[in-house]
């Protein structure tokens, strides 16, 4: 479970990994630029440029889980944290 902060603007993304590869290959993804279908996300690069999230994303481990532990654990923690930290409303979560 990760938590991607904008520093410019204070907004939030929570998110989780499962798989073989876990958080390592979800970090990768968004430093690729692959944005998986977040909307919100995706019109920020759009609008603002790569050089924007380089500059100002930072990128947060909330909890870690081993491969092991079942997907619909991990989304569940995750709906936590979007609740508690009201990333639906006041951040980039769209889900």
């Amino acid at each position: 479970m990760y938590v991607i902060t904008n520093t410019d603007n204070g907004k939030l993304y929570v998110g989780s990994a499962t798989g073989r590869n876990g958080i390592y290959q979800r970090w990768k993804n968004y430093i690729d630029y692959d944005r998986r279908g977040n909307t919100e996300l995706r019109k920020l690069v759009e609008q603002q440029g790569e050089a924007y999230v380089e500059t100002h994303f930072r990128y947060t481990l909330l909890e870690h889980y081993d491969s092991t532990v079942p997907k619909n654990v991990v989304l569940a923690r995750e709906t936590y944290w979007k609740q508690a930290l009201d990333t639906r409303k006041h951040g980039y979560n769209d889900n």
